[in-house]
């Protein structure tokens, strides 16, 4: 009877040590659990490259940071989410203030999409390659559960529209280079 006790709290030390360093594997990107409940979300539809993306396999080597910010203090409320670098030459995914609380798989998808801007080329190229890693994030989770797509929070309407958009040309991408083309947002970019 001890050894099976002994034997009983072993493992449970186990999985709870185990439980716990799981926890921490965004620890580097972000201190959100919304955002790492994204994340987890990303992992759970096969997005191992974001992840892998937002970990160090970037044009920085560094983790890539996280955090939802009010984006109107850079002059860009219009804006979803951004990626900037910081002074020290790392990177950070800004996800408008506004959107605590959106469903994990919208702010999931602005992950995926915020996740291609890490070259910082600033190209029309790089716009579409952000909004196809976007869509087909978006596709990937109604593929597991149709009914987050009839949700009524303002960025489940915007990936239905962009997914919409993209199926018009087999998601070939030439309806995305169009509104990129034709968005006064990507006018400076060159392509």
């Amino acid at each position: 009877m001890k050894k099976l006790f002994l034997t009983a709290i072993l493992l449970v030390t186990i999985f709870f040590t185990s439980n716990i360093g799981h926890t921490n594997d965004y620890g580097l990107i972000t201190k959100n659990t919304e955002i790492a409940a994204a994340l987890n979300a990303l992992e759970g539809v096969g997005r191992h490259d974001v992840v892998s993306i937002l970990n160090g396999k970037n044009a920085t080597g560094e983790p890539i940071r996280i955090m939802f910010r009010d984006l109107s203090i850079y002059g860009a409320s219009n804006c979803e989410a951004l990626t900037t670098k910081t002074q020290s030459g790392k990177l950070i995914i800004y996800i408008n203030a506004e959107h605590k609380g959106a469903p994990v798989e919208t702010i999931a998808c602005l992950i995926a999409h915020e996740s291609q801007h890490h070259t910082m080329t600033n190209t029309k190229a790089e716009e579409t390659r952000a909004w196809l890693k976007e869509v087909s994030t978006w596709n990937a989770f109604i593929r597991r559960d149709r009914t987050i797509a009839m949700g009524k929070h303002p960025l489940v309407k915007r990936e239905n529209y962009i997914a919409r958009l993209n199926s018009r040309d087999n998601g070939q991408g030439g309806e995305i280079r169009k509104i990129i083309a034709t968005n006064p947002v990507y006018a400076g970019l060159n392509n």
